[in-house]
Parts: structure tokens; C-alpha cells; sequence
């Protein structure tokens, strides 16, 4: 059995649904019916790719704003990941790679615990028409982004 498939099992048995690489060798994870999961190794890194793929973002101020906001929490150190945008199918997507050295069912699914209810909370935002979770749209203690302040010319 590789070591991706020997993941899935792992995890699997955790939350009780078996899992296993498709002829595409990845794994989608459909949560709630609201949130697909992506899980893929990526094997010139020995790293396994999680993607949640969060919201349909149709062009126009909407999407400028989200995708504002997601380079802001891009620009910031965060375990959950990065942000990324598919403009084929204008869909916003947080994404984690993992090492496979020391990772185990467990910690994937101790991992993913976390990971989905931030993915959780940037889609729901982004349903509800706000361009990210509110904790995000409060910048460093009342005080604007490093980011935004234009830089002193001399």
C-alpha cells in the first residue's frame, strides 16, 4: 500500500468513512454538503496538498475585496495555509502541503480539525457577502496594514 493511500486509511478509521485514492490519485471529501476537501500528494515534494475549495466568487467589487483580504491574511504567517484563486472556475481555495515524513492519520486528522473550521468560517463570510471572517477585518489592534501604508518618499 503507498503512503497516500496508507493515509487515507488511517484517517478513515478515525472518522469512521472509508477513504481512498480515485483514478485521478487524489481524495475529495464532500463536509456537510457544503464544503469539498482536496487531498493529493504531491510527490516531487513528499507532501500531501489540502485544499478546501471555499466559494464561487463571480467577477466584479466582491471578488476584488475577497481577494484583497486574502492577500492580506496571505501576507501573515498562519498554520492553516495559504489562499489561491482558480479563475477558470472563479472559485476561492485555501490550501495546506503537509510533509508525509512524521504524518499520521491521526495528526492529518487533528490537522483537518482545524483547517476545516477555517475554511468553515472564510466560506461562510463569503456567503453572507462579507469579504472575509470579521476577526480578519480587524487589523492589527485598531491600526491599519503594514501593507497599506504607502511608503515615505524623500
Amino acid at each position: 500500500m503507498d503512503r497516500f493511500q496508507e493515509l487515507l486509511w488511517d484517517l478513515g478509521e478515525i472518522i469512521e468513512v472509508p477513504l481512498h485514492v480515485d483514478k485521478n490519485h487524489a481524495c475529495r471529501i464532500l463536509l456537510d454538503e457544503k464544503l469539498p476537501v482536496h487531498l493529493e500528494m504531491a510527490e516531487e515534494k513528499n507532501e500531501l496538498l489540502v485544499a478546501a475549495f471555499l466559494s464561487e466568487i463571480p467577477p466584479g467589487r466582491f471578488r476584488e475585496n475577497v481577494l484583497k483580504e486574502t492577500l492580506k491574511a496571505n501576507a501573515t504567517h498562519h498554520s492553516f495555509g495559504t489562499f489561491a484563486y482558480i479563475e477558470k472556475i472563479n472559485t476561492l481555495v485555501m490550501q495546506k502541503y503537509l510533509s508525509v515524513e512524521s504524518l499520521s492519520g491521526e495528526k492529518l486528522a487533528d490537522f483537518l480539525e482545524s483547517f476545516i473550521a477555517e475554511a468553515d468560517s472564510w466560506r461562510d463570510a463569503i456567503s453572507n457577502g462579507n469579504p472575509a471572517p470579521a476577526e480578519y477585518l480587524k487589523t492589527h489592534g485598531g491600526q491599519p496594514s503594514p501593507y497599506s501604508i504607502p511608503p515615505k518618499i524623500s
